[in-house]
């Protein structure tokens, strides 16, 4: 099991800085990262990760600059990119395969992107080895998170985390806000997934102690550490100490 899932915002606090956070997190051990490209319209994002992004753009941070930074990179976890469908569309599916294919992005956590809109741009991309993530919401029962696990299937063991794992969000709302989350409610979630399939999962929003993180790893599941993780990059803490706390918890 990934023992942590971390999310930083390309582009904050600097795009220069993105190669050395990525070859940080992969010396520490981390296997997996969501970076999320920054947009200005975000809908999921709570405060820290707006901020954090519109900071990015106003470095001059844009989907387009971030996927060229990453471009050659060795040194990084594999990366879940994290983003709206707009930009995406934006680019266009043969450019986008053209940018992500050098790049260490195994996959793509889209999170405006309903169920089975835009299902030839999905289905391009999946096919071409970059797997959209399934994001399962507290609303999502069991009946309809079986039928969104198949459309958007476990590629399997032979692959990595990055792109088998599910997404669960741990409470409605938004990230970030500091309000505890309620673990009570995510581990029956969790069991309940567990039942139907046995593809990794990863659990976030309103993560951020370790005492949490601890929790959500006890369900068999992954942590994601988002908002704690940003604000603290902000604040001008070290990727490593940030990270080393919280996987050690």
């Amino acid at each position: 099991m990934n023992k942590l899932l971390p999310f930083i915002m390309a582009g904050d606090p600097s795009l220069a800085a993105l190669p050395q956070l990525l070859a940080e997190a992969k010396a520490l051990g981390i296997e997996a990262l969501e970076i999320g490209l920054p947009h200005s319209d975000p809908i999921a994002d709570g405060p820290v990760l707006q901020a954090a992004a519109h900071r990015a753009i106003q470095r001059g941070a844009t989907p387009l600059r971030v996927l060229e930074m990453l471009a050659g990179l060795t040194e990084s976890p594999d990366l879940i990119l994290f983003t709206y469908l707009n930009p995406l569309l934006q680019i266009g599916a043969d450019r986008l395969l053209d940018l992500l294919w050098p790049t260490p992005v195994k996959a793509l956590l889209v999170v405006d992107l309903p169920d089975s809109e835009e299902a030839e741009f999905e289905a391009k991309l999946r096919t071409a080895g970059f797997p959209m993530i399934p994001l399962l919401s507290p609303t999502t029962d069991i009946e309809r998170a079986k039928g969104l696990l198949e459309r958007r299937p476990d590629p399997g063991p032979g692959h990595p985390f990055a792109q088998r794992f599910a997404y669960v969000v741990a409470r409605l709302g938004v990230t970030g806000t500091g309000d505890t989350t309620d673990l009570a409610p995510v581990r029956e979630r969790v069991a309940a997934l567990k039942a139907i399939s046995d593809r990794p999962l990863a659990v976030g929003f309103g993560l951020s102690d370790s005492a949490a993180m601890a929790e959500v790893r006890a369900m068999g599941a992954t942590p994601v550490i988002g908002s704690a993780l940003v604000q603290a990059l902000a604040n001008g803490g070290g990727l490593v100490d940030i990270l080393r706390s919280r996987m050690n918890g």
